[in-house]
Order: C-alpha cells, then sequence, then structure tokens
C-alpha cells in the first residue's frame, strides 16, 4: 500500500513537470578571476618595402631655420632653384658667418650694414623704412639710394642712411630679392608656385637705378645709371655706398683715415654702368656694347634647360652666354681683355704701393711686392680685392681719385669683363695721376 502510494505521487509530480512546473532560477555566480595573459606570439615577417620618395634637399626657412625636407619637393625644390642658390656666393658668405659677430652687426639697427645685408633689408628700402638724421632724407630711395646730405655733420656732408627693420638673420635669400606678400604665398593661397610667382624688388615705376654718385659736390641726388630690368634687383646692394663727387674734396686734400676708406665691397653697378668711378677733369668716358645691350641677369642668370628653364640662381657668370656674341669663344678672357687689365691693374698697384698708400693690415705700407721668381723688383701679386687703403696720408684729388678707382675696379670683380672700355679708361687715366705719365708696359695709349 505504501509502495503504491509512491508510484502515485511520482506520477502526479512528472505529470505537474511536463506542465512547466520549475522552481525559481536562483541568482548568478559571482565572475571569477581574469586568468594570466598568455605569451606574446612571434614576431611577423618584414613587409615588403615602400615605392621610394623623390630625393630631398636642404633648405633654410626665411627666419634662417632649416626647411624641413618634406616641404622642398615638389614646392619648395622650386624646379632646383634651391640646390643652385647652395652653390652660390650669397649662399656660402651666410654660412661663414652666420654666430658670428659679423652677422650680428650686419642687421643691428642703427648701422648701415643691414640696408644689404638683412634677409629684409630691401624690402625697408623700397617701404621707406631707414634712418638718416635729416628732415629731408634720402633723395632717391625707392630707386636704390643710400646716401643724404646730413646738415648735422660738421661740416655737413653726406651720410649713410642706416638699417631700420627688425630681422635677426643676415642672409641674402629668397625674400631679399622677391616680393613674396600674402596675395602670392602659396602657403596663404594654396595656388602652387610657378616660375614668376615672386615679383623682383625693383623701383615701384621700373624705372632708372640710382647710383651714389651725385653729379656736384654739396647736394646728394645721386646719378640715374639707366633701367636695367631685372638686373635693377641687383644693383640695390652691388654699389659702391660712397658718393665720390663728395667723398673725394676737389679743393682741400682727402684725408685717408683708415683701411675701410673708399667704395665699398661689391661695386659692379658702379663699373658696368661706367658712371661710378672717379673722373678727371678734361677727359671723356665711354661704355662697352655689355653695359649697352646686356643686364646682370643675362649673363649671371641664364636659364638653365634641365630647370624648366628657370633662371640659374648660383649667379656664377656663364661662357655659355658669352659665345652667343662672341663666337669660339673658350674663357671669360675674350681678345686679351682680361689679360690686359690684370696687367694694368699690376701696375697701377705697384705705383699706389711705392707712394705708400696701400696696405692689408692696420700697419701701412706692406711690404714690397716681390717677384715670385726671386728676380726682385716689384711686380704685383694679384690679390687685388685684398688691397686697402693705408691710413694717415693727405692727397689731392687727383691721387684720391686713382686710390679709389683701384679699390673699385678690384672690388668690383671680373678684370675688368663688367665694362672694359670705361675700366681701362679709369685704369689709364688713374696711373697718369700718381705717375705723370703714362703706364710703361700697358696700357701705354688711353683706349
Amino acid at each position: 500500500m505504501v509502495r503504491s502510494a509512491g508510484i502515485a505521487l511520482f506520477v502526479v509530480c512528472l505529470s505537474l513537470s511536463t506542465l512547466g512546473c520549475t522552481g525559481p532560477t536562483g541568482p548568478q555566480g559571482a565572475t571569477g578571476a581574469t586568468g594570466p595573459t598568455g605569451p606574446q606570439g612571434a614576431t611577423g615577417p618584414a613587409g615588403p618595402a615602400g615605392e621610394a620618395g623623390p630625393p630631398g634637399l636642404s633648405g633654410l626657412s626665411a627666419d634662417g631655420g632649416l626647411i624641413p625636407v618634406g616641404c622642398l619637393s615638389p614646392c619648395h625644390g622650386f624646379y632646383g632653384v634651391v640646390a643652385q642658390y647652395e652653390g652660390s656666393t650669397h649662399y656660402q658668405v651666410y654660412l661663414a658667418n652666420v654666430d658670428t659677430t659679423t652677422a650680428q652687426e650686419w642687421v643691428t639697427p642703427g648701422l648701415p650694414c643691414g640696408n644689404c645685408h638683412a634677409i629684409d633689408g630691401i624690402q625697408q628700402r623700397v617701404t621707406g623704412n631707414v634712418g638718416t638724421d635729416a628732415d629731408a632724407g634720402v633723395v632717391n630711395l625707392a630707386y636704390g639710394e643710400l646716401q643724404y646730405w646730413d646738415p648735422t655733420l660738421h661740416p655737413p656732408a653726406a651720410n649713410y642712411a642706416t638699417y631700420a627693420g627688425t630681422a635677426t638673420v643676415a642672409q641674402v635669400y629668397c625674400t631679399t630679392c622677391h616680393d613674396v606678400t600674402p596675395q602670392n604665398d602659396p602657403h596663404v593661397t594654396g595656388v602652387p608656385w610657378t616660375p614668376g610667382s615672386f615679383p623682383l624688388y625693383v623701383s615701384p615705376d621700373a624705372g632708372a637705378i640710382y647710383i651714389e654718385k651725385s653729379p656736384e659736390a654739396g647736394v646728394v641726388v645721386g646719378t640715374n645709371a639707366g633701367f636695367y630690368g631685372p638686373g635693377d634687383t641687383c644693383m640695390w646692394c652691388h654699389r659702391s655706398r660712397v658718393d665720390v663727387t663728395n667723398y673725394i674734396s676737389a679743393d682741400a686734400g682727402t684725408a685717408i683715415t683708415s683701411i675701410y676708406w673708399g667704395p665699398h665691397e661689391g661695386p659692379q653697378a658702379d663699373v658696368f654702368t661706367a658712371q661710378g668711378g672717379y673722373e678727371y677733369g678734361g677727359q671723356s668716358y665711354g661704355t662697352s656694347t655689355h653695359q649697352q645691350e646686356l643686364s646682370c641677369v643675362d649673363c649671371h642668370m641664364p636659364n638653365v634647360a634641365d630647370n624648366q628653364n628657370v633662371p640659374d640662381h648660383t649667379f656664377n657668370p656663364q661662357l655659355s652666354v658669352c659665345v652667343s656674341c662672341h663666337a669660339g669663344a673658350t674663357s671669360f678672357d675674350v681678345a686679351g681683355g682680361e689679360s690686359l687689365t690684370k696687367a694694368a691693374m699690376t701696375d697701377l698697384e705697384r705705383a699706389l704701393n711705392d707712394q705708400g698708400w696701400l696696405t692689408r693690415s692696420t700697419a701701412a705700407p706692406y711690404a714690397a711686392l716681390t717677384d715670385p721668381d726671386g728676380g726682385g723688383g716689384q711686380v704685383g701679386d694679384g690679390n687685388w680685392a685684398d688691397d686697402t687703403p693705408a691710413p694717415g696720408h693727405t692727397l689731392t684729388a687727383g691721387q684720391a681719385g686713382a686710390l679709389y678707382n683701384y679699390i673699385l675696379i678690384a672690388r668690383g670683380g671680373a678684370y675688368g669683363v663688367h665694362n672694359p672700355l670705361y675700366v681701362q679708361q679709369l685704369l689709364y687715366d688713374s696711373y697718369v695721376a700718381v705717375m705723370d705719365s703714362p703706364p710703361p708696359t700697358f696700357l701705354t695709349m688711353r683706349p
């Protein structure tokens, strides 16, 4: 009886189970602790090398810092312009002087150096921002002139305009010569650079360039040297910084006060234009075909076929340009012109040194220029650009003019190529002024 009741109870429960008779779900158990991290898998094989990028270039930003390589190609390569510029004297001078006291002096406000040596020197002059001690200021500042008449000096005389900018970089760079504005700057416009995008700084109305030489003493208005297109930009700085008309006294003696007396380095404009030398009364002065038909950029910046015909920014003169007129020329000594100028320079150097008017140190004069072959005698050593005036002498106008012309031609470089006729006439007249006779061996007759 008991067994039968148990079976009945089992059957009832089974029936209820079939009908969903279950108990309530219990609470979820706690999550177990995280297991330890497994060992790192082995490094997989290296993927294939990516495609090589274009070759990088080095360069400088406007503030003198390095331009990141990624910026230089394709944009800042400028069809090879940056690489060309790195082969220029402008860039080499920057490298030689960066972080030196010389470079610091070149950008010091209140000194004249920054008008050419500061990275924004020409821009400051174009906008009229220079320092003077005279109310009238520089008469032809917008046309390149730097001298002005200063009545505060005693006696009143010509004076230098001073740098009034704020740049700290002493470098002739892209933006020194090219006018880069928000309207043509690719970083602002998003329009890629193309040749001609950055115009050069030239006179505001594409007018003449003025060199420092005034037509008469007592005024400082410079000389209208003509218009040379893009070459005007070069002439903003490649000039004598002194007004020779006011610099050499026609009446009283001219004192040689220091080794820095005379024209500044790089006065090519004064020579090329055939107007910047000290010219002797009673003589006429000519000019060459170079000045009549060419400009600075024709010989120093020909187009480079391999660089999309963009002008060469090494600024080195190219013999390939000469042969377009001087067929068959194999050097710059066309028709012996350079050789003749060198010989005449040696004659004049010897004459000036015999007078004790040259030096290469703070002491003067330097030792006799000896024959390198041991034959004795003074023959000159060919390092004309290293010669400086010996201070402590007071010279007549003609004597001072000869010393001035010698330094002008020596520092103007090119051995007379810039203007052969004008250079040779200056050398002849200068020798006669010192020695009262024609040169003994070269240029025995005035060209």
